[in-house]
């Protein structure tokens, strides 16, 4: 009786063992094979990405209507990606990054809906200042299908599965307000057959960035040199050249206050970064900085030209 029972032990043992063994190729091959049906997927949507910067960028050489339509197809497109992953059955070691693919191409396809229908005002007419916030919304979509796609891939890695990157939004700050401002600007302005003049200050950033914010105030961290990047974009459907770009610093370790300048060029819709630098700070003392960017000729308002922040050096 004793030797049945240990050879009963033996043979239970050695068949789970042999089943443990078989059982890790069919899951490594069943993993493969869903990564093999999802792979172009994930390089479909990631030129959909592609397309949506292009398609945005021309978007101001290119009439309204036009864009509009291009904008529709790319919907269609993202919409027939999602349900193609949505009938993909995956193993059970797959279902988490699976559930994030799926999260990934539905904000993706949600978003790139918000946007035509963002535009559909635009193409009609028939705009207003909502625009803005609801492209601010289609970003907030596209940076969380980033972050989900990117938990994806993590996710998917204890299986041995490799995918490549996917990313929309590589510049937060396309979708940022005064990003939108100045391109739903630009876009009307283009429609335009009426010369119109119009630049402005968009975005200021400071180096050494901040590290803080306290109300309204930026505190950064103690440098010699406070240096300045400043976006300026012509909203206008006229070329502008030799424009003046000016940073002031109140009040300066140099004096009661400073200023550096440097000079742009800018084709209609075109934004540019201008640096300026060399400028120095009092450490421990509120400072204004004033950054700028001259009238243009013709120009009906100037209300964008500058932006102000209220910064301190510790």
């Amino acid at each position: 009786m004793v030797l049945g029972v240990l050879a009963t032990a033996v043979v239970l043992l050695v068949n789970a063992a042999l089943s443990a063994r078989s059982s890790a190729p069919a899951r490594e091959l069943a993993e493969q094979s869903y990564i093999d049906q999802v792979l172009s997927a994930v390089e479909d949507s990631t030129a959909q990405g592609r397309a949506v910067d292009t398609l945005r960028n021309q978007a101001l050489h290119v009439s309204i209507t036009t864009t509009f339509q291009r904008l529709g197809e790319l919907v269609a497109s993202a919409q027939r990606v999602l349900e193609a992953v949505q009938r993909i059955q995956p193993p059970s070691s797959m279902q988490t990054p699976h559930d994030l693919l799926e999260a990934t191409l539905a904000l993706r396809a949600d978003g790139l809906r918000a946007f035509r229908d963002a535009l559909a005002s635009e193409s009609s007419g028939r705009s207003n200042d909502s625009s803005v916030g609801a492209l601010g919304d289609v970003g907030q979509d596209f940076q969380a299908a980033d972050r989900a796609y990117r938990l994806l891939t993590k996710a998917a890695a204890p299986a041995g599965a490799t995918l490549p990157s996917s990313e929309w939004v590589s510049d937060q700050t396309i979708y940022s307000q005064a990003g939108l401002e100045a391109f739903l600007t630009s876009l009307r302005s283009a429609t335009s057959l009426t010369p119109i003049h119009d630049v402005a200050v968009v975005l200021v950033m400071t180096d050494p960035a901040p590290v803080s914010l306290n109300g309204v105030t930026e505190t950064l961290p103690a440098a010699s040199v406070l240096n300045i990047q400043a976006v300026i974009a012509n909203d206008g459907n006229q070329v502008e050249r030799n424009l003046l770009v000016a940073a002031v610093i109140t009040p300066s370790a140099d004096g009661p206050s400073a200023q550096v300048r440097n000079f742009v060029d800018l084709s209609p819709g075109q934004k540019r970064t201008v640096s300026l630098g060399g400028l120095h700070m009092k450490p421990g003392q509120l400072t204004v900085l004033t950054v700028s960017v001259q009238s243009t000729a013709g120009q009906a308002g100037n209300a964008n030209n500058t932006r102000t922040l209220t910064i301190e050096m510790q």
